[in-house]
């Protein structure tokens, strides 16, 4: 059958068939288009991946500020003067915990790891040595062992100090990637009232009231996160200094720091502090582990409940494997920042499931 005709014009035209073979070629030409595009562009993404991760976080710090800004723009605060005020709060919060915890701790990094020999000896005698456990305490192979894994865990910890930046201080400079930050975080949050505006004017109402939520839970994560993980170190802060226990602002700022990763954190940080207080008295270390165990209910049962309250709705399995993917993505940081976007997706997801569920089905043929 021939796959062209010609008219009583004289005007050749496409036969059925030959207007099949056209559109399938049209159409794997849009598709084939379709994979370059993406393929460019996940290339462009790869190359400029440093920049990525700096919008990325200065959104994600945005998000955090919000419900502060928000509240003052609620009691007649202009969204500017609100801004700055918050992000000034912020800074002294921060230079506030820089000198008092880190800057000690710092210092008490280097006699730790050097003491790490006597702590085991004192740790020894103080459970008794129980057959060959105390006699393997007092090995001097474990000893140095143990010196070179604090050393380690001294530099995996001030890694994780600056893990939102330590891929891009190879490119950038920590100090640059720390600014750049700062100044996206402002533009993002003078920018929220347009960028809610846009959604919601480009989206149907159920999209954008999604959109919305999902930025107000990763925001309010952020800041009750904050919130708890001052609570945590500054309640651990003076038990330590009450009680006796050697390396207050070193523990204190481990606790804070642990506390901020789920699930894992709080035992994390209260194993830490015990076996430091083991290292001087029985009695010391079961003081401590009651403090640790009555701040946890209080934390628990008191302060996240209210703090965290519709933030995060996710089952515990959920929340683990989160934080597992997390991890493997992107280390530590990846494993603090699971749960929010985990969270915020999953509010994207069920708006999806839902317009799928309510759309009305096309009639079979």
């Amino acid at each position: 059958m021939p796959s062209r005709t010609r008219s009583e014009t004289g005007v050749a035209t496409n036969s059925p068939g030959g207007s099949g073979t056209g559109l399938r070629l049209i159409r794997h030409a849009q598709i084939a288009c379709v994979y370059l595009a993406v393929g460019v562009l996940a290339a462009l993404a790869y190359t400029v991946r440093s920049m990525l991760v700096l919008v990325f976080l200065g959104f994600f710090f945005a998000l955090g500020v919000e419900p502060a800004v928000a509240w003052l723009h609620r009691h007649r605060w202009r969204r500017g003067p609100a801004i700055a005020v918050v992000l000034l709060g912020v800074l002294l919060v921060v230079g506030a915990v820089v000198l008092l915890a880190v800057v000690p701790a710092v210092g008490q990094v280097g006699h730790f790891i050097g003491q790490v020999p006597v702590l085991l000896t004192r740790l020894g005698a103080n459970l008794g040595n129980p057959g060959d456990l105390g006699s393997h305490l007092h090995d001097p192979a474990l000893h140095d062992a143990l010196k070179q894994a604090a050393s380690k865990a001294a530099t995996f910890v001030r890694e994780a100090l600056t893990a939102g930046f330590a891929v891009l201080g190879t490119v950038f400079g920590g100090l640059f990637a720390a600014c750049t930050v700062g100044a996206l975080t402002v533009y993002f949050s003078l920018a929220m009232p347009r960028i809610h505006a846009a959604a919601e004017s480009q989206a149907k109402p159920g999209r954008a009231e999604a959109l919305r939520t999902a930025m107000g839970r990763v925001g309010g994560y952020v800041t009750g996160q904050a919130i708890v993980s001052l609570c945590a170190g500054t309640a651990s802060y003076l038990f330590f200094l009450a009680a006796g226990v050697p390396y207050p602002a070193l523990l204190a700022l481990v606790v804070a720091l642990l506390d901020t990763i789920p699930q894992i954190g709080a035992t994390l940080a209260s194993t830490a502090g015990t076996l430091v207080a083991l290292s001087q008295s029985l009695t010391l270390a079961v003081v401590t582990l009651l403090f640790f165990i009555v701040y946890q209910a209080i934390e628990n049962y008191l302060l996240a409940p209210r703090i965290f309250a519709r933030t995060v709705e996710l089952t515990p399995l959920g929340a683990f494997v989160a934080i597992l993917v997390g991890g493997a993505l992107a280390g530590v940081l990846g494993a603090m920042l699971a749960l929010p976007v985990t969270a915020a997706a999953k509010v994207l997801y069920q708006q999806a499931k839902d317009e799928l569920e309510t759309s009305p089905r096309a009639p079979r043929s």
